[in-house]
């Protein structure tokens, strides 16, 4: 990536909607020389999506760190919460913890129901964790909040929340990917 190109992400970063003309006028190049950069750029390292808002949602977010007892848990796990619509961020550590997540949710009961009965540290193999719950995140002011087109009946952790005490106690909106979410997604 040289400097242009890093002049057109930060453009697309700050609004992912800008014309390839306006950005040839402000880089001095004909649009087609950018419309061919920015395919390059998407082929190769550059994603243009839609965040949502966080603030005008009012998101909390929990980062769920926990220590898989196996490597075989570990990648089973990642499978199987990589389908989650309420996880924006999941990864292998180094450290105390193998596995660390970043969760949304809509509104606190939701994320204490989430915590509590279907995110990574209920799941068998876990021998400890520890969860750091948020505010509505500060930075970035927009998130890749995956939407859901199918929803099934049961989320992709394996929880139906139809069954579940909270949800019928509506102290928890839901999975995104379950025909029960009664939540703005």
């Amino acid at each position: 990536m040289d400097e242009v190109d890093k002049k057109i992400v930060a453009m697309l970063q700050k609004d992912g909607r800008v014309s390839l003309s306006r950005i040839a006028k402000q880089l001095g190049l004909s649009h087609v020389a950018v419309g061919k950069r920015i395919e390059k750029l998407c082929r190769d390292l550059v994603k243009v999506s839609a965040g949502i808002n966080a603030k005008k949602i009012g998101f909390r977010v929990a980062i769920v760190n926990a220590e898989v007892e196996s490597p075989e848990i570990l990648q089973e796990l990642l499978e199987k919460f990589s389908k989650c619509p309420r996880i924006v961020f999941l990864t292998t550590t180094t450290g105390a913890y193998n596995l660390m997540s970043i969760m949304i949710a809509e509104d606190a009961d939701t994320l204490d129901a989430i915590l509590q009965i279907c995110s990574i540290r209920s799941q068998k193999g876990i021998r400890r964790s520890e969860a750091i719950v948020g505010e509505t995140p500060k930075v970035p002011e927009y998130l890749l909040i995956p939407i859901v087109d199918k929803k099934e009946e049961d989320a992709p952790c394996g929880i139906n929340c139809g069954k579940c005490a909270r949800y019928k106690e509506k102290r928890c909106l839901g999975c995104p990917a379950t025909i029960y979410y009664r939540g703005p997604l």
